[in-house]
């Protein structure tokens, strides 16, 4: 059942990156700091405890991260991830200002780096963000980075071997089911055997995922890899496996718009996962509108492949079968199958 541990904050869909995958709205809306702090204060009420950020850059809105996370600090609340791109920054004097407002006002949670095939960031400006990072919070465990798999996953891999080499360290490549991939496994030299080593050594993990087709609108274009994966998202053998949103699910996901969706997922801008709006509801109004949901109890309570039981029931056709359960959802939110 849809239990939310954490609120999400995206203070602006505004990005200094035009990604292809990225399905970002991009909107003018900016999230009112006092009016998120009362949510938030909300949310702790109902037994939230972790906060996180995302966007959207949102370092374009040091104002409201440096005051969110004073009002989380204020309240003993946990920090979870700022997601950032790293290189918003025009010049190292702007990057150390706001990163430096941010630590100041007492976020200790962990930096979440964008690096894929898609972002193509300046590679010396990602590792100045690293860097300065690190001088700021003195310690290395304060950074982790994000990546989106891609077809052609070599400048990638490049990009991350030189970052590491600028630290003097290495990538190692893990093997699991045959295939490379990069969980836990940008390792420098010295590794910390114990946690009194840790603040001095470096170790970033590197969480991999695989692109969704639910990624990028449907018929505009980007990556040839991305074209390829919206072509084939019903050419796969088996039904994906239903987890119960286990993934990106039990969140309060705040536009900034101030709309709040129960996913922060690639379905959560439909209308059948928004709940309400932070101007008008706290956290118990919200949880009284999920139980009422019919996306929400069937996503977090019976599974969406029950969904899909139900509709092939009533004689409906899918245009095939996929693995990607996000793309599934994400689908039939659009239209409007959940509450058939």
């Amino acid at each position: 059942m849809f239990a939310p541990q954490e609120v999400i904050f995206a203070p602006t869909s505004q990005c200094n990156l035009h990604c292809a995958h990225c399905r970002v709205t991009r909107s003018a809306d900016r999230l009112d700091v006092k009016a998120a702090i009362r949510f938030l204060e909300s949310c702790n009420d109902g037994g939230i405890d972790r906060v996180g950020f995302s966007g959207g850059e949102p370092f374009l809105r040091v104002d409201f991260l440096s005051a969110l996370t004073r009002a989380a600090v204020e309240r003993g609340m946990l920090f979870d991830r700022l997601m950032t791109n790293g290189v918003w920054h025009g010049d190292i004097g702007a990057l150390r200002e706001g990163l430096a407002a941010v630590e100041n006002a007492g976020f200790d949670g962990v930096y979440g780096l964008s690096i894929d095939s898609w972002h193509q960031q300046d590679q010396e400006k990602l590792i100045q963000f690293i860097q300065t990072a690190f001088e700021l919070r003195g310690r290395r465990d304060c950074v982790e980075i994000l990546s989106v798999q891609a077809r052609d996953e070599g400048p990638c891999l490049e990009k991350l071997r030189a970052i590491a080499g600028a630290f003097d360290g290495e990538l190692e490549l893990a093997r699991h089911g045959g295939e490379p991939r990069c969980i836990s496994d940008l390792a420098w030299r010295g590794r910390p055997q114990t946690g009194e080593d840790l603040p001095g050594a470096l170790f970033i993990d590197i969480h991999r995922f695989p692109y969704s087709a639910a990624m990028s609108p449907e018929g505009e274009g980007g990556d040839p890899g991305a074209e390829a994966a919206r072509a084939r998202p019903w050419s796969d053998e088996e039904w994906f496996e239903d987890d119960l949103c286990a993934g990106p699910g039990n969140v309060f996901y705040v536009h900034p718009c101030g709309d709040v969706a129960a996913c922060c997922g690639f379905a959560n801008e439909n209308a059948g996962l928004i709940l309400g709006n932070i101007m008008s509801d706290g956290y118990d109004e919200l949880m009284a509108k999920a139980a009422q949901s019919p996306q929400v109890l069937t996503c977090y309570g019976s599974g969406i492949g029950s969904l899909r039981l139900r509709l092939e029931a009533k004689g409906f056709a899918f245009p095939g079968k996929t693995a990607d359960q996000c793309y599934f959802c994400d689908w039939c939110a659009k239209k409007a199958l959940f509450s058939e």
